[in-house]
């Protein structure tokens, strides 16, 4: 199966990005396709932690941290039309921030394998795409404000 791959820079530290990202009820901020992320377990965000979501033209999923090592890594995974595991490393980079490394693995059942390649090339330019979204999201959460000039 494919596996998109994006990465970008954020000016922040990895603890930064990784507690914001991380709980994916953030991506109602930062994704604009993003309808519905609901955290469905109680306590801290963590391994097992599980979500109700829905994305535009997508049917309502669950998803579940299956991996979850603050502040270098996390794994969500959910089930569906398309199955998807999710796993972002963070990566500090030295007088710059962080580099965060995304990759979307998608995997098609049923009737969903005919528009599959049609899926594929439309998750490849979101994700690109999301990588801006997510990126001046936190950065805007975590760079102290300026002030305005007259």
């Amino acid at each position: 199966m494919p596996v998109i791959r994006n990465s970008v820079l954020i000016r922040c530290i990895p603890e930064e990005a990784f507690d914001y990202l991380s709980d994916h009820r953030a991506e109602l901020e930062w994704n604009p396709k993003c309808e519905l992320m609901e955290k469905v377990t109680d306590g801290p965000v963590g391994l097992g932690t599980k979500y109700r979501a829905k994305w535009k033209s997508s049917p309502l999923v669950d998803l579940e941290t299956i991996a979850f090592d603050r502040p270098h890594s996390w794994t969500m995974h959910n089930g569906g039309p398309i199955e998807v595991t999710f796993t972002c490393r963070l990566e500090p980079v030295t007088g710059e921030g962080t580099r965060l490394h995304a990759e979307f693995e998608p995997k098609p059942h049923g009737w969903f394998r005919l528009i599959f390649p049609i899926f594929l090339l439309a998750a490849r330019r979101e994700e690109k795409t999301n990588m801006t979204h997510l990126r001046d999201a936190l950065e805007q959460r975590t760079q102290p404000a300026r002030p305005q000039e007259d």
